[in-house]
């Protein structure tokens, strides 16, 4: 009766010690995790712009950059860059669709998108600022944007018919101004097809946003191929839309929009 009992208490004190071991080695492993860098990918979608401004980004902040040229000189002075090349087409929305279809299984922890334009204006270049003060701390989705009832209940309403790009030295080289309407027009009937009854609550502009990747893939790839087809043309007005919607497209936090 005795070698049972005993027994039993070494069979107890066999199965607490393996839990204690799992449990001990589920806590390393997490604070290991823990203490590992995250990645940041930079990806600058360029057409034309001089870039330099690129080296005003902290470059122990990101891992690597890659330059999606779609015209102009394609060797740039830029440490660890990569460069691709894309059609013209769509503008900068384009080309984040496009990274991010192409990426889909192996995206950064974050990805830091920029316009070769980020640099080109006073707002543009305070809103590249703020995200890198922002990331420098905080690894996360951040986006810069409108919260107010008028501007969206205006950006519901909008639809555009021509338009020319904003950068001087740009629209001399494509002067292009009409452009392919959206299937669904005006803004609202777009919207409320592609993201069932969500309600909008962030209104940006200027395609600075900076997106991490369990935001990106809380959709699936299918979803971005489908908008990557509607970007797929020179100059269409669906850019206009996505323009202002990002925050909706990559389903970050409500609180990670932070008020313009």
């Amino acid at each position: 009766m005795a070698k049972r009992s005993y027994s039993k208490l070494y069979a107890i004190i066999l199965l607490t010690l393996m839990i204690c071991a799992v449990l001990y080695y589920l806590s390393v492993k997490e604070a290991f995790q823990d203490t590992q860098p995250s990645t940041m990918d930079l990806v600058v979608a360029r057409y034309e712009e001089d870039i330099s401004w690129v080296k005003n980004i902290p470059e122990n902040l990101y891992s690597r950059i890659i330059i999606y040229n779609k015209g102009g000189e394609a060797e740039f002075d830029l440490p660890k860059s990569t460069v691709k090349a894309l059609p013209n087409f769509g503008r900068e929305s384009h080309t984040y669709l496009h990274h991010v279809i192409d990426n889909y299984d192996s995206l950064a922890d974050i990805t830091f998108f920029l316009p070769g334009s980020a640099w080109t204006r006073g707002d543009k270049q305070e809103r590249v600022q703020r995200i890198v003060e922002y990331l420098k701390t905080k690894r996360t989705s951040v986006i810069i944007g409108h919260k107010d009832d008028r501007m969206i209940n205006d950006t519901y309403n909008f639809s555009i018919d021509t338009w020319t790009v904003t950068n001087e030295e740009n629209r001399r080289k494509n002067p292009e101004s009409s452009l392919t309407p959206s299937l669904d027009r005006p803004l609202r009937s777009w919207f409320e097809k592609r993201f069932n009854g969500d309600s909008m609550n962030c209104v940006s502009f200027t395609g600075i946003i900076a997106v991490s990747r369990d935001d990106i893939l809380k959709r699936p790839k299918e979803f971005y191929e489908g908008l990557y087809q509607e970007h797929s043309h020179t100059n269409p007005e669906v850019v206009h839309y996505s323009e202002r919607v990002w925050k909706h497209i990559f389903s970050i936090d409500d609180d990670k929009c932070l008020h313009q």
